[in-house]
C-alpha cells in the first residue's frame, strides 16, 4: 500500500488555512481581528478576564478558560453541561428563563443577571451573567459573560493547562489513510480511518462502503468534485467536506489524495490522507463568534504590544473614548487622562501584571473631546506556553455615571436637596466637632435655633413652591451673617441651627441674632409680590446650657420657644426657668388634648351695649375649668391651642355652644339680639370654616344676622386674596364681621377697604388711658372717624370708667364693652344678669352705674 506523506498540520491556530477557507466562502467574514493569527486571536479571547460561553438550548457548546477556572470544572467538562447544572437552585430557574426567551431576545438589548455559581470545591461566588444573541432560528446561540463580583479572576493557570491539553490532543492525532477505486469502493483503510468514521475495525468499514458518493459524503455531489480535481490534477490538497459517521452522526474531514497509474496511465486507485477536521471547524466558528463577542462587549478592550504599543482595540472603546482604532494602531499607548497620572503609570502597570498576572484599579481615562472620564480598569497578560508575556489585554469600563451618583447619594445623606445646607446628621457631627475643639481650647460654642414664624401661613396661601423659595432665601441670608468658619443647617421645615464656633463669651448670640433678625425682617419677593417671614431664635451656649450636642438643641428649642411667646425681642437666651415652664406647657398641652373629652370647657358671656343702655348683644368667651389648677384663662391656653391645632375642634366646640346657648335662653324668653364668637387666625385659614358656620347655624335654628364673627388684623399680612375671598362666603351666610382689637395689629387701610366688615372694636389698651393719655385719645378718635367715613359701625372695648362712655360718646362712638356693664359671666348669672339689669332703651347717662356693673 502506497503511503501519502501527510499535509502540514491545519489546526485552530493555522490562520492562513482560515483565510483560504474565507476565500472558498466557508470560512469566517473579515473581522476586526484580521491580520491577527488565530491563535494569537484565541489567547486574546481566553486572556480576556471575563467568563465566556456559547449555549445552544442552554447547553454549553463553548466555554473559555476563564469559566472554566470560575467553576472549578474543565472546558471539556463543561461542554454538553447545562450552564444551569453550576448555579444555586434559585438562580438556575432565573438563567433558565433566560435562555427560553433567547429568540424574542434577538435583536434586542443583552440581558444581564446576577447568580451565584458553585465551584467544584463546594464554595460560592458572585457574578454577573451577561446574555447576548448571536444569531436566530429554532437553536439560536447566546453568548454569556460572566463577571467575578467578589474576587479577581485567577484563570491564567486553567488557561495554559487547557491550551496545552488541546495542542497535545492535536499533535498525537494519526491521521486516517485509504485506498479506493475511482467507481467509490474502498480496497483498504488503516484503523485510524475506521476510528474516524466510527467502525469497529477496518474490516468492517470496507464491507459497509459500497458506493463512497452515496453513503459517505453529506453533499453527494462533493465525490463528483472529487473525481473532477483527480482528473484533472491528479491530486487533492485540503479537500474539504461533511461526511456520516457510522452512528449517524456528521463529522467533517479534510482530504489529501492523487491519482496511483499503471504502465498505461490508466488511474488504478485513489490514495490519501483523511484528517477528522470537526474540532477545528468547530473551532473556527468559535473564533468567528467570539469575533463577535469581542465586539459587541460592553467592555472597552485594548489590546496592547509587549513594547505598550496598542496592536487594536474594540468598538466599545472608540465608543466610550471617541479614539480611533486606525488613529491608535502601532503606537503608543494612550489610556490615561494628561496630568491625572504619572508618565510612567502604564509601564508600571505591565510590571504588576508580569509579577502577579494581573492588575486591578480605577483610572482617569483619556477622550478625543470633553473630559477625562472615571473608569474601572483590568489588565491581564497573554503568555506563550513557556510563561513568557507576548500581549496584555486592558478591559475598561466607564464608571462616571455610578461615581457621579455615588457623589449624589453622599450629598442626600448630609446636604439637604433645597436649600443645600448641612442637614441634621451633618450638622450635628460638626456641633460635636466644635464641641470637642471647645474644650481643648478653653472657649465656648453657641448654638442657635431658628424657626420661621407664619411660614406654614405662607405655604398655604402661597402654595409650596413659594414656601420653598422663601427656605432658599433664608438660607441664603443666614449664610451671609456668620463667618466661614461658622456653620448654618436645616434641621427640617422651616428650622434652621447656627453653630458659632471658638467663641469668648455670651454677646456673640445676641449679636448674630441681631444681624440675623435684621436681615431677614426684610421682605422675601415670592411671585411678584412680598411676604414677611421673620424668625423667633433660641440661643444656647457650650458647656453651660448641655454637655451634649442634643441638650444644646433641646434647650435652644425652649429658648425659641419663649422668643416666640417673648413679643418684640424675637430671641432669647436659655435659663434653666425655661425649661421648667416648658414642662409645664408640654403637660398643659397633655391636658388640653384632654379637656374636650372630658367637657372641661365652658363659655362666659359679656354684654354689649348701646350708650342709651339698649342691649345689642353678647360676647362668648371661652373658659377652660381644669380639675386641679381650677379656671385657667384664654391667654394662657388658647396660644397653645394655635400651635397645636387644638384650636380647630376647640373653636367648633364654641361656635357651636354658642349658638345653642342663645336659642336656650330666647326659650326662656330671654332676648339677645346677637352673639360674638372669635375666629382665630388658624381657625380663618381652615378650609372648612365657611362650611362649618352654615352647618351649625342650620343645626341650631339660630338665624345668620344674630351670629358676629369677630376676627383680628393678622388675617390681612397673609394670603389676601384668599382672606376676601372667605370673608364674602361668610357675608353670603348672613353672618356680621367684626375686626377685633383694632389698631393693635398689622393694619393696611388698602385692604381695609376691600374687606367686607361690619364693626371695628376698638381695643381695650388704647380705652384704658383715653383720658390721661393725649396719643391714645387720638387714636381713638381717628378709629372711630375712619370707621364712620367707611362706613362701619364702633364698639370699645375695656369700657371701666362712667367717664370713659361719655368721652367716647361725644366722639361719636354709642357702642361699649367692658367691666363699667358687667363682666365675663358664666351662663347661669348672665340669665340672672338678663332678668334683673333693666336695660331700658330710654334710659339716661346718669342711671348707668345701675347695670349692676361687674367687679
Amino acid at each position: 500500500m502506497v503511503q501519502v506523506p501527510p499535509p502540514p498540520p491545519t489546526g485552530f491556530a493555522d490562520h492562513a488555512s482560515a483565510a483560504e477557507d474565507r476565500e472558498a466562502g466557508d470560512g469566517p467574514a473579515p473581522s476586526i481581528a484580521e491580520g491577527l493569527s488565530a491563535a494569537l486571536f484565541q489567547s486574546v479571547v481566553e486572556a480576556l478576564p471575563v467568563g465566556t460561553a456559547l449555549l445552544r438550548d442552554g447547553v454549553i457548546v463553548h466555554a473559555n478558560a476563564t469559566l472554566a477556572g470560575q467553576i472549578g470544572e474543565t472546558i471539556d467538562t463543561l461542554i454538553g453541561s447545562p450552564l444551569t447544572s453550576y448555579l444555586t437552585p434559585a438562580d438556575a430557574l432565573a438563567v433558565q428563563k433566560v435562555v427560553e426567551g433567547a429568540i424574542a431576545l434577538h435583536g434586542g438589548v443583552p440581558v444581564r443577571r446576577i447568580a451565584h455559581i458553585r465551584h467544584i470545591s463546594g464554595s460560592e461566588r458572585v457574578y454577573s451573567l451577561r446574555f447576548s444573541p448571536l444569531d436566530n432560528g429554532p437553536h439560536p446561540l447566546l453568548v454569556v459573560i460572566t463577571r467575578d463580583m467578589t474576587a479577581q479572576v485567577a484563570a491564567e493557570n486553567a488557561l495554559r493547562a487547557a491550551e496545552g491539553k488541546y495542542r497535545a490532543i492535536f499533535e498525537n492525532a494519526v491521521e486516517g489513510i485509504y485506498q479506493s477505486t475511482p467507481d467509490g469502493t474502498y480496497l483498504d483503510v488503516n484503523p485510524a480511518l475506521a476510528r474516524i468514521y466510527g467502525y469497529a475495525s477496518p474490516a468492517e468499514l470496507i464491507a459497509h462502503f459500497t458506493d463512497i458518493a452515496s453513503q459517505l459524503y453529506v453533499d453527494g455531489t462533493k465525490r463528483g468534485e472529487f473525481q473532477r480535481l483527480m482528473r484533472e490534477t491528479g491530486e487533492v490538497r485540503d479537500f474539504t467536506a461533511e461526511v456520516w459517521r457510522c452512528d449517524g452522526h456528521t463529522i467533517w474531514i479534510t482530504e489529501n489524495a492523487r491519482c496511483v497509474r499503471g504502465p498505461d496511465n490508466e488511474v488504478l486507485y485513489y490514495e490519501g490522507t483523511v484528517e477528522d477536521i470537526t474540532a477545528q471547524r468547530q473551532s473556527q466558528e468559535t473564533m468567528r463568534l467570539l469575533g463577535k463577542v469581542f465586539t459587541s462587549i460592553a467592555e472597552g478592550i485594548v489590546l496592547l504590544e509587549r513594547d505598550l504599543t496598542v496592536r487594536t482595540v474594540n468598538p466599545a472603546f472608540e465608543a466610550m473614548t471617541g479614539l480611533l482604532r486606525q488613529d491608535m494602531e502601532g503606537r503608543p499607548a494612550r489610556l490615561f487622562a494628561s496630568g491625572l497620572h504619572e508618565n510612567d503609570f502604564l509601564a508600571t502597570v505591565a510590571a504588576e501584571v508580569d509579577r502577579a498576572g494581573l492588575w486591578r484599579g480605577e483610572i482617569w481615562g483619556e477622550r478625543r473631546e470633553g473630559p477625562p472620564y472615571s473608569g474601572e480598569m483590568t489588565v491581564t497578560a497573554v503568555r506563550t506556553r513557556a510563561g513568557e508575556t507576548t500581549h496584555y489585554v486592558a478591559a475598561i469600563t466607564d464608571i462616571t455615571k455610578r461615581k457621579r451618583d455615588e457623589e449624589h447619594i453622599r450629598f442626600q445623606a448630609n446636604f439637604d436637596m433645597l436649600t443645600h445646607l448641612p442637614n441634621r446628621h451633618l450638622i450635628m457631627d460638626r456641633l460635636e466637632q466644635a464641641m470637642h475643639q471647645a474644650q481643648r481650647t478653653g472657649r465656648q460654642v453657641c448654638v442657635m435655633f431658628l424657626d420661621l414664624d407664619r411660614f406654614k401661613q405662607i405655604n398655604d396661601s402661597y402654595g409650596h413652591s413659594a414656601g420653598d423659595e422663601v427656605l432658599k432665601l433664608t438660607a441664603r441670608r443666614l449664610r451671609n451673617c456668620v463667618r466661614i468658619s461658622d456653620s448654618v443647617g436645616r434641621l427640617g421645615g422651616d428650622e434652621f441651627i447656627v453653630i458659632l464656633s471658638n467663641v469668648e463669651d455670651q454677646h456673640a448670640g445676641a449679636y448674630i441674632a441681631e444681624k440675623i433678625l435684621y436681615s431677614l425682617s426684610e421682605p422675601f419677593p415670592i411671585g411678584g409680590t412680598e411676604v414677611f417671614c421673620i424668625p423667633s431664635v433660641g440661643i444656647t451656649y457650650f458647656p453651660d446650657h448641655g454637655e451634649t450636642a442634643p441638650d444644646l438643641l433641646r434647650n435652644a428649642d425652649v429658648a425659641m420657644y419663649h422668643a416666640k411667646q417673648g413679643g418684640e425681642r424675637r430671641y432669647a437666651i436659655f435659663t434653666p426657668d425655661m425649661a421648667r415652664r416648658s414642662l409645664a406647657l408640654l403637660t398643659m398641652e397633655s391636658d388640653l388634648r384632654h379637656a374636650l373629652a372630658r367637657d372641661e370647657f365652658e363659655l362666659h358671656f359679656q354684654p354689649k351695649v348701646r350708650a342709651d343702655l339698649t342691649l345689642i348683644g353678647a360676647e362668648a368667651l371661652i373658659r377652660w375649668r381644669h380639675p386641679e389648677k381650677g379656671l385657667i384663662n384664654p391667654g394662657d391656653f388658647i396660644p397653645l391651642a394655635e400651635e397645636s391645632g387644638l384650636i380647630l375642634p376647640i373653636g367648633r366646640w364654641t361656635l357651636r355652644e354658642a349658638c345653642d346657648r342663645v336659642m336656650s335662653w330666647r326659650a326662656e324668653g330671654l332676648t339677645i339680639p346677637s352673639v360674638s364668637v372669635n375666629v382665630s387666625p388658624r381657625q380663618f385659614q381652615d378650609q372648612t370654616l365657611v362650611e362649618t358656620v352654615r352647618q351649625i347655624l342650620v343645626e341650631t335654628g339660630l338665624e345668620p344676622e344674630a351670629l358676629d364673627l369677630e376676627i383680628t388684623e393678622t388675617v390681612m399680612t397673609g394670603d389676601v386674596e384668599h382672606a376676601v375671598g372667605t370673608l364674602r362666603a361668610l357675608k353670603d351666610l348672613g353672618v356680621t364681621l367684626s375686626i377685633d382689637d383694632f389698631g393693635t395689629g398689622y393694619s393696611s387701610l388698602n385692604y381695609l377697604k376691600t374687606f367686607p366688615i361690619d364693626t371695628l372694636k376698638i381695643d381695650q389698651t388704647f380705652v384704658r388711658d383715653v383720658l390721661h393719655s393725649g396719643k391714645d385719645a387720638a387714636i381713638v378718635s381717628t378709629i372711630i372717624a375712619l370707621a364712620r367715613n367707611l362706613g362701619f359701625s364702633v364698639v370699645a372695648e375695656g369700657v371701666e370708667e362712667i367717664e370713659q362712655a361719655e368721652f367716647l360718646g361725644s366722639r361719636d362712638c354709642q357702642n361699649f364693652q367692658g367691666f363699667l356693664y358687667s363682666r365675663p359671666l358664666p351662663p347661669a348669672e348672665f340669665t340672672t344678669f338678663l332678668r334683673t339689669a333693666k336695660l331700658e332703651t330710654a334710659t339716661p347717662p346718669d342711671l348707668v352705674p345701675s347695670i349692676a356693673p361687674g367687679p
